[in-house]
Order: C-alpha cells, then sequence, then structure tokens
C-alpha cells in the first residue's frame, strides 16, 4: 500500500481521513497547513501521494506545492477543497497536479484514484 501525506486545516477531517485510509491499508501522516507539509517532507522524506487541502492558513496546500514542484519533486498530488469547481480553488494548471477531490469527500472514488495514481 502507499505512504500518503494528508494536509488539512480540520482535525476532523485529519482524523477521519486517516482512519479511512489506514483502515485501507495505507500509511498516513498528518500536516494541519502547507509548512508542515513541507517539514513532514524534510523530516520523513517523500510520500507516495499528497492530499492537500487548497486552501490553509498561514501556507495554503498550493503554496507548499508550488515550492515542491520547485524543488523537483514530482510526487502525485490530488487537491481536496469544498469548492465544487477546480477554478473556484485557484487551482494552478502549471503544478502537475493529478486530480481534485470535493468535500464531502466520497472516500469510494478517493480510494480508487488512490489506487491509480500509486500502481
Amino acid at each position: 500500500m502507499a505512504s500518503i501525506l494528508v494536509a488539512d486545516d480540520s482535525e476532523t477531517i485529519l482524523l477521519l481521513m486517516r482512519t479511512r485510509l489506514e483502515m485501507a491499508g495505507h500509511s498516513v501522516v498528518t500536516a494541519a497547513d502547507g509548512q508542515e507539509v513541507l517539514d513532514a517532507v524534510a523530516g520523513n522524506g517523500m510520500p507516495d501521494l499528497l492530499l492537500l487541502d487548497a486552501m490553509m492558513p498561514r501556507k495554503s496546500g498550493i503554496d507548499a506545492l508550488r515550492e515542491l514542484r520547485g524543488d523537483g519533486h514530482d510526487v502525485p498530488v490530488l487537491i481536496v477543497s469544498a469548492h465544487q469547481n477546480p477554478g473556484d480553488a485557484d487551482a494552478p494548471t502549471d503544478l502537475a497536479i493529478d486530480g481534485y477531490i470535493t468535500k464531502p469527500i466520497d472516500f469510494d472514488r478517493l480510494l480508487e484514484t488512490i489506487a491509480a495514481l500509486t500502481a
């Protein structure tokens, strides 16, 4: 199974995502904002997949991804957002985003997407 870094500013969503992903056999690290994403990658290495909330305090998921891509990391990334349209979250097209998941999260769809990206 995959190692996944999940970033969201909601503790409830982080707990729910960690629980569901670990039940599916994945290894999960969580972060509450984009700076914690960068710190986790620096401390633990790059996971197999990033699930990033687009909008978070201190540093957004998009800003963290921009830094990671600038450093040459090409890890698969799914943007998670409450916005129903990817354009509403200002998800840039220059960052090689592999998918877009809307809240509330459809976990069956999420697990299928993770399987396809980490196969």
